[in-house]
């Protein structure tokens, strides 16, 4: 069977019919052409496990040839079944398997066919496919539906799938048929399926755009895309997309009746921000034909819409020069607002014009403090084109640069950046030299040689010499040339001092922090003193957010978790009110990391996956955002996608030569062998990765945990010499750096250490007593009460191994971290020996399976994961003596 792409934005509506098909019925979906109906059958049909499937997938020809979709059904299965002869005969001269002598007996031939299911369904299960259910020729469907009506009680399941814009008309072709309506799927998946299914990527602001236009139509989204990359993978914001003539002449067919006085309304609701019956009021001799058409919706608000989005992209590209300027012209006549009147202006006056240039100025302004830097860019943008002195121009390019890198627009920031480049001289295109080295995120080596041009143009001001330097040091830091950072930080602090920019110097102060850790906590708490005053009252800057990440960062490994959550929570909504996407990834990144030390498991899910989507439109390497997505599975998820997630993160970090986040895929994948028990793997990533954050500066044991972890994975394989060493070194820098927080891994290390050399008793003893009742870190406490269950059951202690294992899942379950979670049940399982009394939730588990459910039933009804439903099956298993369920109901 051929594999089956994955289904992107449907897990309700697989659930649903995975429950329907389930009970024995049958399932219709039903919706619009290209929404994703098909894929959705191949999927089912794929995991339905039915040993015998019957598939017709009519064409619209077909409908009127009779009997073709039950000749696509049974003529292959007929020689399987033994039929009565004059049933049989009827059904062979349906399916012109015989010459007719005689026309075909209507009630023989159904019967026929109710005789022929029933019998494939005494071999074996039978599923019915029938898609494209609507060109099924009313010959085959009459006799179908007849059929249907007699399968109940036997193993025929039917799926089908029908299209149409309204209320289906197949239902009866299947039994207690279960209708569910396919619609568009949500944004996000629109976007990752244009990310994973065209071979040319494209920018994320015409991601955007695609998303919009398709109104979640897979097939739509597809197509457009598909357009797009053959058009360069991008448009400008003011362009229509490429529609392809397969859509265009769908929609075009639509619009053809109205009269001109319509296209001139489509045009204005086109280029409106928001169109409305304020612009366009009831009784508009073009916009009554447009809603009458159904092309055009009134809602109640009075708010004005296309009935799908990409009317609008076809109207625009049908609509000539003159015709767009005139929609504008009137656009900019009508509205009030000055953002929106400044924009339609410029784009009715296509020729410089330094008063419109200088309007587009002033909105863009308004809005950045309306927190919208995307939109400031767009105006800023059009500012320059509109701007006739060269110079002026490219400082406005440069600022809308600027502000499409704080919208997370890398790319158009990036080419924004090399136009000013090829126009400007001196520092404002020293300035775009440095945005390009800063838009190039990790991968800042490859771009050093921007900072030799930078050098050629800066002149002796102070403030740009400044930023030279920093961008120097942080190329040395990012080198693992400390000696050589901390020289140029300390010449940035002079020239911060001269420029008397408070920006420069907390750029200076931030640069510093891996320094200060390693300093002790006294240099460290004098250095977020300094960061917090001179960072205090300043509005929203990439050095100000920064400077607020890190002290809540700090407070994260001082172990003041709370205070660190509310910090960065507090940033994250300020950063989204601000539009300033770039920081608001770094401020999710770190929300995560709080979340999960927080024991919030489900927060970290969420917060990491939102960054990680986020990081794949603005970064150029991909392996941040997988990182993040696995940073998601290993909290609630699982283990296996994980790993996926990892191993390609690995990749992506390797050609981007990012060596910190490299060290996090490793120092991840770790955890996922050591929750698997595969400790010599554990151990051989977690000293990778170690060693990496090393060879980067990175020595504070609070940072990253991975100490406590590589020693214990050293233990269990094996090497407690290793292990010691470890432990020795994390030990002195958790003193060196007033890392306290850390010391309980520490110790549940040392616990595994002393069992593995001869005393699992003692071992265990002295790790309970170090066991404190909370943790700053929950997910900590939780793993030191699991690995004391280890201990125990090493010592032949089994109830107080059963009391610490149960005491680190009702931990990991308070927590919600999934696989942590399903650990723990696993190793509950092997204490447990026949005769044992069933607790309340395996009374609950054998209960459901008693009344039939399935295990992922059983999941849903009791709020588990599938994992560890079989986890506690195998445990009831054990305990009452059976080997399946179907020695339980006997």
């Amino acid at each position: 069977m051929a594999t089956v792409p994955p289904v992107l934005g449907r897990a309700q509506v697989i659930a649903r019919c995975r429950g329907a098909l389930a009970d024995g019925g049958g399932v219709l979906l039903h919706g619009p052409a290209g929404i994703g109906k098909s894929l959705l059958l191949d999927s089912l049909v794929a995991e339905a496990g039915a040993e015998q499937v019957l598939r017709t997938g009519p064409a619209s020809a077909d409908r009127n040839l009779p009997h073709v979709a039950l000749y696509d059904l049974f003529a292959k299965v007929l020689p399987l079944v033994e039929l009565p002869a004059h049933l049989r005969a009827a059904l062979d001269t349906a399916l012109l398997r015989a010459a007719p002598e005689h026309p075909v007996d209507p009630l023989a031939l159904r019967l026929a066919v109710v005789e022929l299911l029933r019998g494939l369904a005494e071999r074996h299960s039978v599923l019915l496919v029938l898609d494209d259910a609507q060109w099924v020729d009313p010959a085959s469907a009459e006799v179908l539906a007849f059929a249907a009506r007699r399968m109940t009680g036997h193993r025929v399941r039917v799926l089908i799938a029908e299209r149409t814009d309204g209320p289906p008309t197949c239902a009866g072709l299947a039994p207690s048929v279960v209708e569910v309506e396919v619609t568009g799927i949500d944004a996000e998946s629109v976007a990752e399926l244009l990310r994973t299914r065209l071979v040319r990527p494209l920018s994320s602001a015409t991601v955007g755009r695609v998303v919009a236009a398709s109104g979640g139509n897979p097939f739509y989204a597809l197509e457009l895309g598909r357009a797009l990359a053959r058009h360069g993978g991008s448009v400008g914001v003011d362009e229509p997309l490429p529609v392809p003539d397969k859509l265009r002449g769908l929609v075009l067919a639509r619009l053809a009746p109205l009269p001109a006085a319509a296209w001139d309304v489509l045009r204005l609701v086109t280029v409106a921000v928001r169109p409305g019956l304020d612009l366009l009021p009831l009784g508009d001799p073009g916009l009554d034909p447009a809603v009458a058409a159904g092309v055009l919706v009134a809602d109640e608000d009075g708010a004005l819409r296309f009935s799908h989005a990409l009317v609008a992209e076809v109207v625009a590209a049908e609509a000539t020069a003159a015709q767009w300027t005139a929609a504008h012209a009137r656009m900019a006549a009508l509205v009030t607002d000055p953002i929106e009147r400044a924009r339609h202006r410029a784009l009715a006056t296509p020729r410089p014009d330094a008063s419109i240039a200088a309007e587009l100025v002033e909105a863009a302004r308004l809005a950045t403090t309306r927190g919208a830097p995307a939109t400031a860019a767009d105006l800023l943008r059009l500012a320059a084109h509109r701007t006739p002195a060269p110079s002026i121009r490219a400082e406005r390019l440069l600022g809308a640069a600027r502000a499409a890198a704080e919208a997370g627009l890398t790319a158009s920031a990036a080419d924004l950046c090399r136009a000013v480049v090829r126009i400007a001289v001196g520092p404002t295109r020293a300035w775009a030299r440095l945005l390009l080295f800063d838009l190039a995120g990790r991968d800042i080596v490859a771009f050093a040689g921007l900072l030799d041009e930078v050098a050629a143009d800066a002149g002796e001001d102070p403030g740009l010499r400044c930023a030279l330097v920093l961008r120097r040091a942080e190329l040395a830091t990012h080198l693992g040339r400390t000696a050589e950072a901390l020289v140029h930080l300390d010449q940035a602090d002079a020239l911060a001092a001269r420029a008397d920019d408070p920006t420069l110097l907390i750029r200076s102060l931030i640069m510093r922090i891996p320094f200060a850790a390693a300093s002790g906590p006294d240099t460290e708490t004098d250095l977020c003193r300094r960061l917090t005053r001179h960072a205090a009252g300043l509005p929203l800057s990439e050095p100000v957010v920064y400077a607020r990440v890190y002290l809540a960062v700090i407070s994260l490994r001082r172990g003041d978790t709370t205070e660190a959550v509310d910090m960065l929570d507090r940033l994250r909504h300020e950063t989204e009110a601000a539009g300033r996407i770039r920081d608001l990834i770094m401020v999710l990144y770190s929300l995560t990391s709080a979340y999960e030390r927080a024991g919030r498991c489900a927060d970290a899910r969420r917060t990491a996956l939102r960054g990680a989507h986020l990081r794949v439109d603005v970064d150029q390497n991909p392996g941040i955002g997988l990182t993040l997505r696995a940073v998601a599975e290993l909290n609630t998820g699982s283990l296996t996608e994980a790993t996926t997630l990892l191993e390609q993160a690995e990749r992506a970090d390797e050609q981007a030569r990012d060596a910190e986040w490299a060290a996090y895929a490793s120092g991840l994948r770790a955890r996922v062998a050591a929750l698997r028990g595969e400790h010599r793997a554990a151990a051989r990533l977690f000293g990778s990765c170690l060693a990496t954050l090393r060879e980067v500066g990175y020595t504070d044991p609070a940072m990253f945990l991975v100490d406590a972890d590589l020693a214990e994975s050293l233990a269990w394989a094996g090497q407690p010499d290793q292990a010691e060493a470890v432990l020795r070194d994390a030990r002195t820098r958790v003193v060196a750096q007033g890392r306290p927080v850390v010391t309980l891994g520490l110790d549940r290390a040392a616990a595994v250490i002393a069992a593995t050399a001869g005393d699992p008793r003692g071992a265990a003893d002295t790790l309970r007593s170090s066991l404190p009742p909370t943790h700053p870190y929950p997910l900590e406490l939780a793993k030191s009460w699991f690995t004391l269950g280890l201990l125990e059951r090493r010592a032949r202690r089994k109830a107080a191994a059963r009391e610490a294992l149960t005491e680190s899942l009702r931990r990991f379950s308070t927590a919600g971290c999934v696989p942590w979670s399903d650990r723990a049940e696993i190793e509950l399982s092997k204490l447990d020996t026949q005769d044992a009394p069933l607790t309340d939730l395996e009374h609950q588990i054998v209960a459901q399976l008693r009344e039939g459910a399935t295990n992922r039933q059983i999941a849903t009804a009791l709020h588990l994961s599938v994992k560890a439903v079989e986890a506690n099956l195998t445990r009831i298993y054990r305990k009452l003596g059976i080997r399946n369920r179907a020695e339980l109901s006997t």
